[in-house]
């Protein structure tokens, strides 16, 4: 590729991710304003790419949301496993949810009913700490045991693994989260910093980006929170990108996501809150 056209596409790709979270960098009273809540006590929630959202309550009960918050589906069967520890909706048509301490994955489809159930440890996965939907609508395993990224079925066999980590650090990590993304994957450990892999299992970097909060793919690479700073890692820059000051709202929530125009904060309280951005006004 012409070196003039490459740096045109970065260009215009930061463009667009500016265009998306630049008016996060204003002052509460302007950056964000009310939209949508849940009434009900929320303990986590995830969003996919067609902003559906994926709420669960402290009964563990998982109901899907339109992104005008109405009601699409009920999941019930919720204390077969003991306690949900994620979720990945990054696929419209295929939400994981992952229970840590049973090393299990279960498979809804998109009205929430069970495809399939993934025992890891028949798969020799003792230790898995997170999960991620793959590429190739597999999925993502991180085992800690083995300090190794593996690929596994529906059907829980495994695809694909990598070498061990134990052979590269002195002290292997231990990521809290996953995420296929842009052709890599990316798993991060607050303590260490942002590991990233290839398609293929083979490790290519440790990013010292330590701390982050409320990790998440967004535009072609990773949104997190650094304390009061809004970053963006894109994998073809040197360098992550201040993207703004977080707003009061952002600043102490239990979690939160980004999707077009919208972000979803999830309060320590428990409640669920949407916001519309808007564009800065500027004065001439």
């Amino acid at each position: 590729m012409p070196a003039s056209k490459f740096y045109i596409e970065r260009l215009l790709l930061l463009m667009l991710v500016y265009a998306l979270v630049w008016p996060l960098s204003l002052s509460a009273q302007d950056s964000l304003r009310d939209g949508h809540s849940i009434d009900i006590a929320v303990v986590d929630f995830e969003v996919d790419n067609l902003g559906n959202i994926y709420v669960v309550n402290q009964n563990g009960r998982i109901k899907k949301l339109s992104p005008q918050f109405d009601s699409m589906a009920v999941y019930n069967q919720v204390r077969q496993f003991g306690e949900l520890f994620g979720m990945d909706a990054s696929n419209p048509l295929k939400l994981l949810l992952f229970y840590r301490d049973y090393a299990t994955v279960v498979v809804l489809d998109r009205f929430l009913n069970d495809r399939a159930t993934i025992d890891l440890r028949r798969s020799g996965i003792l230790q898995p700490a997170a999960i991620a939907q793959s590429f190739d609508n597999n999925i993502w395993v991180w085992d800690d045991l083995d300090s190794r990224l593996l690929k596994v079925s529906d059907a829980g066999d495994i695809l694909l693994s990598s070498p061990d980590l134990r052979i590269t650090f002195d002290e292997p990590p231990q990521p809290q989260t996953l995420h296929d993304y842009n052709r890599n994957v990316y798993a991060y450990d607050s303590l260490r910093g942002l590991l990233v892999w290839d398609y293929y299992g083979a490790y290519k970097s440790l990013l010292p980006y330590k701390g982050w909060q409320h990790i998440h793919s967004a535009g072609k690479g990773i949104v997190g929170m650094d304390d009061d700073k809004l970053m963006y890692y894109d994998p073809l820059s040197p360098l992550p990108v201040i993207l703004g000051n977080a707003p009061p709202e952002m600043l102490g929530a239990k979690k939160l996501r980004l999707w077009n125009d919208k972000i979803l904060l999830l309060k320590t309280n428990g409640h669920l809150l949407s916001y519309k951005l808007q564009q800065r006004q500027k004065t001439l």
